[in-house]
């Protein structure tokens, strides 16, 4: 007897059905897993970069900047002078410092004056015209009246500076991002900060630093600042805020117009105070043949020094722009 066929019946042909789907779907999942992966290969092709220009320029923002040294008076805002009297009342008789013709025998020499940190305000632009005396005047960058400091010096024929803002060791006050050149930036970003206060202010025939007793010890960023002021033919004065600074022996390798701060005129800001430190300076001057001062933007500062340059010119003093003294010292 013949064996019989087993025939396929329905649970076989799904059996097989379901086999053929199963693999079908699995060449679908690795479709798309391989054409996923060619894309993430696609996009993960490294770009060659453009190289980086460290001397691009770059846009700074700049707004108000505090004082480095706070105010003791209050000062008016208003653009146009106005007339007040000093908040400090004059020293009494016993107390009063010996006047400047007695401070030293003899002949003077010359001085010169440069008055810090114009631009906040132009109430004491008035002095500028008050004192017909080539003193010179160093302006902030970037502040409300930076501009109107110097219309202001140009009228009154007074030599302006940039008073170039360096970095301290120790500063306690509010800065808007890179108004300070500091030593940690690139040589790109300082030669760009230094052009755009130089460009700021284009009457300007020198430039001194504001604070600075890190920076000024630095002989990789003052020679970048350096090359930024001789370029265009300016001169700098060192306020010599370290005591370390590398710029006077810079500047004599460099060839750059040098000179340095020999008094502080204000860091105590009373009558007394100042009238003595004028008397310094002329002591100063007297031995050497000339002698810098640097005073600041204060009401009382000016009004001193406008009160004492009679009596130094009457004992031989000669005062001269800072400009001047650089050259014919």
């Amino acid at each position: 007897m013949a064996k019989r066929k087993k025939s396929i019946g329905p649970k076989n042909d799904s059996m097989i059905a379901g086999i053929v789907i199963t693999l079908f779907v699995a060449a679908i999942v690795l479709y798309v897993v391989l054409s996923k992966g060619k894309e993430a290969d696609h996009d993960n092709v490294p770009v060659q970069s453009q190289p980086h220009e460290v001397s691009a320029p770059v846009k700074i923002k700049k707004h108000h900047v505090y004082h480095v040294y706070p105010p003791i008076e209050t000062e008016p805002v208003e653009s146009e002078p106005v007339e007040s009297q000093p908040v400090e009342s004059l020293p009494s008789e016993s107390n009063a410092p010996e006047p400047v013709e007695n401070a030293y025998s003899g002949s003077g020499g010359k001085i010169a004056f440069i008055i810090d940190d114009w631009g906040q305000t132009t109430a004491n632009c008035k002095y500028l015209r008050e004192i017909p005396e080539p003193i010179a005047v160093s302006i902030l960058p970037g502040l409300r009246h930076t501009k109107d400091v110097a219309n202001c010096a140009q009228q009154n024929h007074k030599l302006a500076m940039l008073h170039l803002p360096l970095e301290a060791f120790h500063n306690g006050d509010i800065y808007p991002p890179n108004y300070i050149i500091k030593t940690s930036m690139s040589p790109g970003l300082i030669a760009s900060i230094v052009d755009e206060d130089l460009d700021q202010l284009p009457s300007i025939e020198g430039v001194n630093n504001h604070m600075g007793s890190k920076a000024t010890e630095s002989r990789y960023l003052m020679k970048i600042v350096f090359r930024r002021i001789k370029k265009r033919g300016l001169f700098f004065v060192d306020s010599m805020t370290a005591s370390g600074t590398v710029c006077a022996a810079l500047a004599q390798e460099m060839g750059l117009s040098f000179g340095k701060r020999d008094v502080f005129l204000d860091n105590v800001n009373t009558r007394e105070a100042i009238t003595r430190q004028i008397m310094e300076l002329a002591q100063k001057a007297h031995r050497r043949g000339y002698a810098v001062a640097i005073g600041h933007d204060r009401r009382l500062t000016m009004q001193v020094i406008k009160d004492e340059i009679p009596l130094l010119e009457s004992k031989g003093f000669k005062i001269v722009s800072i400009k001047e003294l650089i050259k014919n010292r």
